[in-house]
């Protein structure tokens, strides 16, 4: 990979990882606001079943969804430290410009990711796959 298009590549992912940083922040701030809401009467915990808990799972699986993406883009930022980046973590063949394009925290070829999306899916011996 050449050093002007990683050096655009570095640049995406600072970009990314400020944005990132800022949305983790602020989603980790309304879900302590969700659970520590004004009013409550002691600093006691309440049982969950006590709580308006409407929405906030769905809240903790979004803030835990930026974290993982805040990680994957940091670990890709230490990748160009290290003069990895680009290069499949798995085969070490090279990974697609079109697929950095896309996606420039990968970690991983497109043969690579599909191989590991495959495994994912398979189901555990003996059980049988339902289907909806």
């Amino acid at each position: 990979m050449e050093k002007n298009e990683q050096a655009g590549f570095e640049l995406k992912l600072l970009e990314l990882r400020k944005r990132l940083r800022r949305e983790v922040d602020s989603t980790e701030e309304a879900l302590r606001e969700d659970v520590d809401k004004p009013g409550e009467i002691s600093n006691l915990p309440t049982h969950p079943a006590d709580q308006d808990v409407e929405g906030l799972d769905s809240e903790i699986a979004i803030a835990q969804n930026e974290a993982l993406l805040l990680e994957q883009v940091v670990a890709a930022l230490e990748r160009i430290g290290a003069g990895t980046y680009g290069i499949c973590q798995q085969c070490g063949r090279a990974i697609g410009a079109q697929r950095l394009h896309a996606i420039p925290y990968a970690s991983r070829c497109i043969d690579c990711a599909r191989d590991q999306q495959d495994e994912t899916e398979k189901p555990v011996r003996g059980e049988p796959r339902r289907f909806r």
